[in-house]
C-alpha cells in the first residue's frame, strides 16, 4: 500500500515536471476534451535600442542593409529594419505595451495578409511599426518608420548682410 502511494506520488511529480510546472493552462476547446495551452509570450525591451525612444525587443538585430536615418534642424527621419525570433503577434503586443511608455499614442492597429501595422503619434512625429515575415533563421521582421508631421519648426532669422 505504501509502495503504491509512493509510485503514485512519483508519477504525479513526473507529470508536473513534463507539463512545465504550471506554465500551461487547461481551457475549453469547444469539444468534450479540454486542452493544454501555454501562456502568451511576453517580450522584454532591449536596454539600449538603436533609437532611444523606439523600443526594441531583446534579441532583435538591426538589418543594416535595409536601414537608414538622418537628423537635423530639430527633425529626424528613421527607416530601420530589424530581424528577430519572436512571433509576430507577441511582437505586436510588445509594441502596444512599450510605445506608450515612451509617450507614443496608438492611432491605428491594422492586420492584413500576415502583416501587422501599428501607427503611433506624439508631439510632431509619427512612427509606423510594421511587423511581417522575416527570414528562415529570423522569422519576424520589424520595420520602424519615424517621420515628422505637423508644422515644421521655424528657422532662425538670417543675419542681415553688412553694407
Amino acid at each position: 500500500m505504501i509502495r503504491q502511494g509512493v509510485c503514485m506520488a512519483a508519477l504525479a511529480v513526473a507529470a508536473a515536471l513534463m507539463t512545465g510546472c504550471g506554465q500551461e493552462q487547461t481551457v475549453a476547446a469547444g469539444s468534450d476534451a479540454p486542452r493544454q495551452v501555454r501562456p502568451a509570450e511576453e517580450l522584454v525591451a532591449m536596454s539600449r535600442p538603436p533609437i532611444p525612444d523606439i523600443p526594441l525587443p531583446t534579441g532583435f538585430k538591426l538589418d543594416e542593409d535595409r536601414s537608414r536615418n538622418v537628423a537635423g534642424r530639430g527633425m529626424r527621419f528613421v527607416d530601420h529594419s530589424y530581424l528577430g525570433n519572436a512571433s509576430r503577434f507577441a511582437t505586436a503586443r510588445f509594441y502596444k505595451r512599450q510605445m506608450p511608455v515612451n509617450r507614443w499614442n496608438l492611432v491605428t492597429d491594422w492586420y492584413s495578409r500576415g502583416v501587422i501595422r501599428l501607427d503611433f503619434q506624439r508631439e510632431s512625429e509619427s512612427c509606423r511599426i510594421e511587423i511581417s515575415r522575416g527570414t528562415m533563421l529570423k522569422p519576424t521582421r520589424v520595420n520602424a518608420l519615424l517621420v515628422p508631421w505637423g508644422p515644421m519648426p521655424a528657422e532662425s532669422p538670417a543675419e542681415p548682410p553688412e553694407n
